[in-house]
């Protein structure tokens, strides 16, 4: 399998000089192919990390799950642990007759500063409920009950849970199970790795087919619950009435253009989040997705910042990208 060739994305200069780079792909895709593209991906196979929670969460539709729209939403959600987060994923594991205790990822930090603040000052330890993949979690085990499936090892690649939904993910994304590579997340559920484009085709197939239209509305209705304040993908949702997005670990993040039936994926090399936002924005201005305006008048404005700023906010510098779709 060729090495991807990556491009150069974006760059940060202070008094002209070039301090820091950033590589990596970008794809706008529709689901005859490629329309255009920055850099060769060579076909190169990426773990779809947290993009594959939507793709997963398709398996609602299958199988009848009585979800409504805000607990499918946090099923696809890399939550940052807020109340309104931790009380979904709750009622997900009420409906389901299990409890925190059945959630087989690990307690870790919430994302949300809020929260965070809250658990120091009451002397709390985050529980497993805080961990940002809990949500998917709590739809394993909703899966689990509704096919028998044991719930005590529902991580387990050989468990027919990991069957069941990776031969769906493959479905959608159009490729042979033969051909995937197969390992585990960090929160401990089995991952698959694709093509970007097999990625981003999974995603239209999954948000341009009315079979799964309650998974597109929880996405538009609940951005916050997709991720929270400040979080890439909830606010490109916010900053538009047609755009779905999902960021994944390592760098990636998936939109949808629902009207065009188009997607864009972007993966930076060295999973940058401050350079992924920076890519992805851009990407979306110059595709005509997002205008200015749309972003001046929403809160994505707050992580759109192309300064670099010292603590007594003199601005040093400038971050730009080195990239034309």
């Amino acid at each position: 399998m060729l090495k991807p060739k990556y491009a150069e994305l974006i760059e940060y200069k202070r008094n002209g000089l070039i301090e820091q780079v950033h590589y990596g792909l970008i794809l706008h895709i529709n689901k005859n192919g490629i329309i255009t593209k920055i850099g060769q991906d060579n076909n190169y196979k990426f773990y779809h990390r947290s993009c594959m929670k939507p793709l997963q969460a398709s398996i609602i539709a299958d199988i009848n799950l009585d979800f409504d729209l805000s607990e499918i939403a946090v099923c696809c959600a890399s939550h940052t642990g807020d109340l309104i987060h931790r009380e979904k994923v709750l009622s997900i594991l009420n409906k389901t007759g299990c409890s925190k205790d059945d959630l087989l990822c690990a307690p870790h930090v919430p994302l949300s500063k809020k929260e965070q603040k809250r658990l120091i000052l009451n002397g709390l330890n985050p529980d497993k409920i805080h961990n940002n993949c809990s949500g998917k979690h709590s739809l394993m085990l909703a899966i689990c009950k509704k096919m028998g499936f044991s719930i005590k090892n529902y991580t387990d690649i050989n468990h027919p849970l990991s069957d069941l939904i990776i031969n769906k993910v493959c479905e959608l994304c159009e490729v042979d199970k033969k051909e995937i590579i197969i390992t585990k997340d960090g929160c401990t559920l089995p991952v698959i790795a694709t093509s970007l484009y097999s990625l981003g085709k999974g995603f239209l197939n999954l948000f341009t087919n009315p079979k799964y239209e309650n998974i597109k509305n929880a996405f538009l209705k609940y951005p916050y619950l997709i991720g929270g304040d400040f979080r890439l993908d909830s606010e490109i949702i916010n900053a538009s009435d047609n755009l779905i997005a999902k960021v994944g670990a390592c760098g990636l993040c998936v939109i949808i253009n629902l009207k065009k039936e188009e997607g864009l994926i972007v993966k930076i090399a060295d999973s940058n989040m401050e350079a992924r936002t920076i890519a992805v924005i851009d990407a979306l201005l110059q595709i005509k997705w997002l205008d200015i305006q749309s972003i001046n008048s929403n809160q994505i404005k707050q992580i759109y910042m192309k300064e670099i700023i010292s603590q007594d906010n003199e601005v040093l510098g400038s971050i730009s990208s080195s990239f034309r779709l």
